[in-house]
């Protein structure tokens, strides 16, 4: 096992306390930190985006060891944590997912788990996003991001400037991990949304109500540094979620191989 990047590592998602990746993506922490602390939703806040909860209050549960649900968002995770737990002394890092699905063209403007990324680098905590990709949400494969989720934080990591600026959405693709190649800089797409879509119903008192979507098609997304191309080439997409974000190694394509 190689040693620890940091001391502390803040870990939050978007799929709430009990999701599969967030296990996946603490197992990645803890071969990164000495210290791994968990603060994440008590349940789905897919959607969420940035929003934080200023017409209810936040209740905190403990669910283990260092380890919380909070009844708000992920981006209310990061900011609660920070000042409730860590004061003068916030982590060195955090990292949100791993978000069951892709991040990517326009759903990230829609995502918490991007949202808490972006909470924690108005703070000045260097963040990381990570989502995994799937072809079948009954069959999902983590093996990509399990098999080399650490060592892309490693490099991410390694490329933050002086001024602490690290703040990246990765996507993994929808292969096994033996399949992927490289990791690459992306750029985010749009146009992937096509149209809102409401899907209406009545409740049990005949009153009207309707479920909020969207039709999507990245098919004509053909651009090899985009997020949904790169994908597609099942390769690992990484984007700057800030425009002064480094890339890492100042270089734009790397091979997987080299990373790990």
């Amino acid at each position: 096992m190689s040693d620890p990047i940091v001391k502390r590592i803040l870990i939050t998602n978007d799929d709430g306390i009990d999701a599969p990746g967030l296990r996946v993506l603490e197992a990645i922490a803890h071969q990164l930190a000495e210290e791994v602390w968990v603060v994440a939703p008590e349940h789905d806040r897919s959607g969420a985006g940035q929003s934080i909860s200023i017409h209810t209050p936040l209740r905190v549960f403990e669910k283990g060891s260092n380890r919380y649900a909070l009844s708000g968002t992920p981006a209310d995770c990061v900011l609660f944590a920070v000042e409730h737990w860590f004061g003068e002394t916030p982590p060195d890092l955090v990292l949100s997912g791993v978000n069951c699905g892709a991040n990517i063209s326009d759903s990230v403007q829609y995502s918490g788990t991007v949202g808490a990324v972006l909470a924690a680098e108005q703070l000045g905590i260097p963040a990381i996003a990570f989502s995994q990709a799937f072809l079948n949400r009954d069959g999902i494969d983590w093996s990509p991001v399990e098999q080399h989720g650490a060592a892309v934080v490693r490099e991410l990591y390694a490329s933050a400037d002086n001024g602490g600026h690290c703040c990246w959405n990765v996507n993994f693709p929808a292969c096994g991990a033996d399949d992927v190649s490289e990791m690459r800089w992306a750029r985010q797409s749009t146009g992937s949304i096509q149209r809102t879509k409401l899907v209406a119903g009545q409740d049990g008192r005949s009153l009207p109500y309707w479920w909020l979507s969207f039709e999507r098609s990245s098919q004509h997304i053909t651009d090899p540094e985009m997020d949904v191309t790169i994908l597609r080439d099942k390769a690992i997409a990484v984007t700057p979620l800030r425009s002064e974000a480094p890339l890492p190694g100042g270089q734009a394509v790397h091979s997987i191989k080299s990373v790990v």
